[in-house]
């Protein structure tokens, strides 16, 4: 993800009067992955370094006293610069590094900031003027670093967990409740001894059997999950309960998601409430984000937008993923706050950068648009590939797409990759834009069977492709029976195109006896869509009066929309009508118009009819010179 060879030339070019933003970017990516939490501190100063000499040289003010958020929030400071992404990037890292000791951080997070740190850097340098110094403000946090051995992530050791369990057996065996417990939690995620649920089961019991709530909630999670125990919702909301009445935040957000889904309990959206609101008493921000789900959705509570807005925004404030993303969902609906990309885009960002793959998603999808953000398809390339490889399908759907457009050998392989993934995963639009891939590049065999594979899930354009593959080519032999099946299950979608292929089929008799009545039928459903050659086609029954009274001014109604879509053989038609006096009252003038307009898009007939108008003067001044050139074109054409 990072440009090496970009922070490479941007670190040499960095001014030596502004040695500590240099040795602070070095840091953020010298320690992205031995020590990601160093690293977020470390980009956490550069931003530092940059926004408070912003500051202080734009807005000539002593900003020492103030937080960083406090600068980014004045307006006219906003104005000067485009603060927007650092503030995002600064908020993302303080809440990454002040995250628990014993958490750890995940090196994609501090690889993603040093990235976007890359590019505020970069920006920032180049509006340097020549022998600009820093200011002294820009120094404030410089000497308030932690060192790297006191930033070491707190995490116990191998040995220190093995002496733990010994220790914790030991008053666990004597009946302490709290050691049960922490034996349980040790023999949960196998530290210190090898992952044992049955174990971890087993402790969890006897500890909450004396009341220990954590005990408790724990061992419902394993009820809820069948690990170590069988599967028991009823069981799970039971040990629930009985944490979530003594006050344990988790469980009562447990129980109150097991309400919401109804496992365990009858479905039930007011309890859910109940327990979620106990649950965000103790801030939990989990609970946050479900009860603003109810709020928005109106289950359990009076539908409120604005009270869902209110939780979403609690709970992303807090760092939790979940909400920043349905945050992000409001703004860009306009739902309980006033519509903005640009608010949906920072929150889907801050979603994003803590791998939440549907904002990664429509993050990318707001810079493929040019939404809230400048267009830059190369960013949504970017946020679309995180999401995709985490197994989100549209956006592996989406990669495709994108590669499939792009003229090239790799991008072609790129497209047939993403798609194959995609349609791995149950894409049925997948399946289709697959197909039609491989046949445009020659695998007809191949690109048949992904089609397939869409259409019998009811993809309308999946079978009208079949359909059309089956009338056959230069190369295949058409199946007509083949083809009368596909526009059939299309048909069936009121698909215009497929309601006129199989009038034709109806009509011509081929892969079915040969039927007026149902061509007819399916001539007029496609018409009455705008379906110009299916309007023609109807016309046409009614002209000749195959399988119906002949009709002209039911012919001529139809032919006349058909002609008017520039349909040269309706123009032609129209044209007929017009000099026979057929559905309409004879008018050689117009029947000269439209000879002409269909004459001119390379009707043969319609040359030589207005050549002969020409030459009788019908409708038109008599002109020999131009009847003899409208009907030596029709003659060399026809020959």
């Amino acid at each position: 993800m990072v440009d090496r060879d970009l922070l490479t030339t941007i670190c040499n070019t960095i001014p030596e009067t502004h040695r500590p933003l240099t040795e602070a970017l070095q840091g953020a990516a010298r320690y992205t992955i031995s020590k990601p939490n160093l690293s977020l501190k470390k980009a956490n100063l550069a931003l530092s370094i940059i926004v408070r000499d912003l500051y202080a040289k734009d807005m000539n003010k002593d900003g020492t006293k103030s937080e960083l958020r406090t600068l980014l929030n004045n307006k006219n400071f906003i104005e000067k610069i485009k603060p927007r992404r650092m503030y995002l990037l600064m908020n993302l890292i303080q809440k990454m590094s002040s995250m628990n000791a014993n958490e750890l951080i995940d090196t994609k997070v501090a690889q993603m900031v040093l990235d976007y740190l890359i590019d505020v850097t970069d920006w920032y340098i180049h509006n340097l003027s020549k022998g600009e110094k820093l200011t002294k403000d820009a120094l404030l946090e410089v000497g308030n670093l932690p060192t790297t051995s006191s930033n070491e992530p707190f995490d116990l050791a191998t040995q220190d967990y093995e002496d733990a369990a010994k220790w914790f057996l030991v008053a666990a065996q004597e009946g302490n409740s709290s050691a049960q417990y922490n034996l349980g939690v040790l023999y949960n995620h196998g530290k210190g001894v090898k992952r044992n649920y049955k174990e971890a089961a087993k402790w969890y019991t006897l500890a909450a059997n004396q009341h220990d709530t954590n005990a408790q909630y724990a061992l419902g999670v394993l009820y809820q999950l069948g690990n170590g125990v069988e599967q028991d919702e009823q069981k799970a909301v039971e040990l629930y309960e009985l944490a979530a009445t003594a006050g344990n935040p988790d469980a009562q957000y447990n129980l109150g998601s097991l309400y919401n889904q109804g496992k365990g309990v009858p479905q039930n959206f007011k309890e859910a409430a109940k327990w979620y609101e106990l649950a965000i008493a103790q801030g939990n921000t989990s609970a946050m984000n479900n009860l603003g789900f109810l709020y928005h959705n109106g289950q359990g509570v009076a539908q409120d937008y604005t009270k869902s807005a209110e939780l979403f925004l609690q709970a992303a404030n807090a760092g939790d993923a979940s909400a920043q993303y349905n945050l992000g969902y409001l703004h860009s609906k306009g739902r309980g706050v006033k519509q903005s990309f640009g608010e949906a885009a920072c929150w889907f960002l801050s979603a994003a950068m803590q791998q939440h793959t549907s904002a990664q998603f429509q993050l990318a999808l707001l810079y493929k648009a040019g939404q809230g953000v400048a267009q830059n398809e190369e960013e949504a390339i970017k946020w679309l590939t995180l999401a995709a490889n985490h197994g989100h399908t549209n956006a592996q759907y989406s990669l495709g797409l994108i590669y499939k457009q792009q003229p090239s050998k790799i991008a072609n392989t790129q497209a047939i990759e993403w798609l194959l993934k995609a349609a791995a995963n149950e894409h049925i639009s997948a399946n289709f834009d697959l197909g039609m891939l491989y046949i445009e590049t020659g695998h007809r065999e191949t690109g048949s069977k992904w089609l397939k594979r869409a259409a019998i899930h009811n993809h309308v354009q999946a079978q009208l492709q079949l359909g059309l593959l089956a009338l056959g080519d230069e190369q295949n032999l058409p199946n007509y029976q083949e083809a009368f099946k596909w526009f059939r299950a299309a048909t069936t979608q009121n698909d215009a195109e497929a309601e006129y292929q199989l009038g034709l089929l109806y009509e011509k008799g081929l892969g079915t006896k040969t039927n007026y009545d149902e061509a007819r039928h399916c001539y007029r459903l496609a018409a009455e869509q705008g379906h110009v050659s299916a309007q023609y086609q109807l016309g046409n029954i009614f002209d000749k009066g195959l399988g119906t009274k002949q009709d002209f001014i039911e012919a001529f109604k139809w032919i006349s929309l058909a002609a008017k879509k520039e349909h040269s053989k309706a123009q032609f038609q129209l044209a007929q009508m017009y000099a026979n006096g057929e559905g309409i009252a004879q008018d050689y003038q117009e029947a000269a118009k439209w000879y002409r307009l269909a004459a001119q898009q390379g009707h043969n007939k319609a040359k030589f009819q207005l050549g002969m108008l020409y030459k009788k003067g019908l409708g038109v001044a008599q002109d020999y010179q131009e009847a003899t050139r409208w009907l030596k074109q029709a003659i060399e054409q026809h020959s």
